[in-house]
């Protein structure tokens, strides 16, 4: 009897271990980008995402990961001054979370409302330049002038936009290899439970010796 015990001790340790849920987060663009995962690689398919204030602990944003695991959703305005606490539930009680604090998230602009439209000046700018490639006439002084005016039409803001979303494609692999690098540490509930598991298994020798005695 006392060895079927370590036996189930030993194999529900075992299976908690591999059927761990792992998340991490990044931010892309306005955007957070979280991905969810267990210990063995499987990615969670359709678990339930909720996003919190950090300092509030109001509900921001909920919803599903996809087949890859991942879950996106845009930065608030909320969400940038107080930092987001993302929590993920896979079923029969596997749950984690994940904060991205403010610091985070400070040079990042909240997403604003789409208005499913460019920019007058950004058309503006794109349609000249169409009408100039296909055209495939020389450029002279006047046409130089009338780009330069009309691209002039942008804004210190879209520009700005246009670098960050540049910066973003290129950061974005790298905040999340940072991000994985951080799941893979053990936490501090970790560490005492293998402790807490490792006292268990002496506490089960001396018992053991006990009897022998």
């Amino acid at each position: 009897m006392p060895l079927v015990l370590v036996a189930f001790i030993l194999g529900t340790a075992a299976s908690a271990l591999a059927h761990r849920v792992n998340i991490f987060a990044w931010t892309e663009g306005n955007e957070v980008v979280a991905e969810c995962g267990f210990n063995g690689g499987n990615k969670v398919k359709q678990g339930q995402i909720a996003v919190f204030d950090a300092a509030t602990g109001a509900k921001l944003a909920e919803g599903r990961t996809d087949d890859f695991g991942v879950y996106r959703f845009p930065i608030t305005a909320e969400g940038k001054a107080h930092g987001v606490r993302i929590v993920i539930k896979a079923g029969e009680g596997h749950q984690n979370d994940w904060t991205v604090e403010a610091s985070e998230l400070s040079g990042v602009q909240p997403a604003a409302p789409t208005s499913g439209a460019a920019t007058p000046a950004v058309m503006s700018a794109v349609t000249a330049g169409t009408a100039t490639a296909s055209a495939q006439v020389q450029p002279t002084k006047k046409a130089e002038k009338t780009t330069a005016q009309q691209t002039a039409g942008i804004s210190a803001e879209e520009l700005q936009g246009i670098v960050n979303s540049a910066l973003d494609a290129k950061l974005g692999p790298i905040r999340k290899e940072l991000a994985e690098m951080r799941v893979a540490r053990p936490s501090f509930s970790e560490i005492f439970g293998g402790i807490g598991w490792l006292v268990g298994l002496a506490g089960i020798a001396l018992y053991f010796k006990g009897r022998r005695g």
